[in-house]
């Protein structure tokens, strides 16, 4: 693309962020990211269960996860990112968030983990507490309300579309915001930057400036023997 596109896709789980971030970086030629904790324990070589096992009790791997997402965001011009909270994480030309009643999302959720036999009621409540519980979360990491959307350009419910007609509202949307050259900033960012900087015992530069080199292991095990 010749202008500057960046785009942030977040949601709930089962609402089809991480298909619609696939699908509409392949569209625009953007680069796709979808940096997860099971990304997180691969990079840092550990188990992923351990690393999840931990994440509930420790904010660390929330601002690890977090630093490669920003530094991702902005050493690329052209990007996709699709996170819960991509939209926070970055300065981008379109802010999506993907919506569906809690009903859909935990059927979806259901049909996809057939291997784990779980009940639609269990998962369903689940679901439930999986966002009663990263709500909380993100208020403690950085005061944010992910259920406060108004910093979004576009609301998308899921509910009744296809993965490629979520998709194709996106990609309209981009180019609509591409030939209007939107250009708002994110409120949230340097007070984000600041309390990763602080928690993970880093200067500002090394979350501001991708071209300052760091060793994501080396910090974490830093942090993990001062804690």
């Amino acid at each position: 693309m010749e202008t500057l596109m960046r785009i942030a896709i977040s949601g709930h789980s089962g609402c089809g962020n991480t298909t619609a971030t696939t699908n509409v970086g392949k569209a625009l030629q953007l680069k796709i990211v979808n940096y997860t904790f099971r990304d997180l324990a691969r990079d840092l070589c550990i188990n992923f269960e351990e690393l999840h096992n931990e994440a509930s009790s420790n904010l660390i791997y929330d601002y690890l996860t977090d630093l490669t997402l920003i530094r991702n965001a902005i050493s690329n011009e052209n990007i996709v990112i699709g996170t819960r909270l991509a939209a926070w994480l970055m300065n981008a030309e379109l802010r999506i968030w993907l919506q569906a009643p809690l009903e859909a999302r935990a059927s979806r959720i259901n049909r996809r983990e057939t291997e784990k036999q779980s009940s639609y009621e269990q998962v369903l409540y689940k679901t439930l507490k999986r966002d009663e519980q990263n709500r909380k979360r993100y208020l403690r990491l950085y005061g944010l309300d992910i259920e406060d959307h108004s910093d979004f350009d576009i609301t998308i419910n899921t509910e009744k579309l296809t993965a490629d007609q979520v998709s194709s509202l996106i990609v309209a949307a981009a180019k609509w915001a591409k030939k209007s050259q939107l250009e708002r900033k994110n409120l949230h960012l340097l007070r984000i930057q600041e309390i990763i900087a602080e928690n993970l015992q880093i200067p500002i530069e090394a979350v501001q400036n991708p071209k300052y080199e760091i060793d994501i292991i080396d910090i974490y095990n830093k942090i993990k023997k001062v804690k």
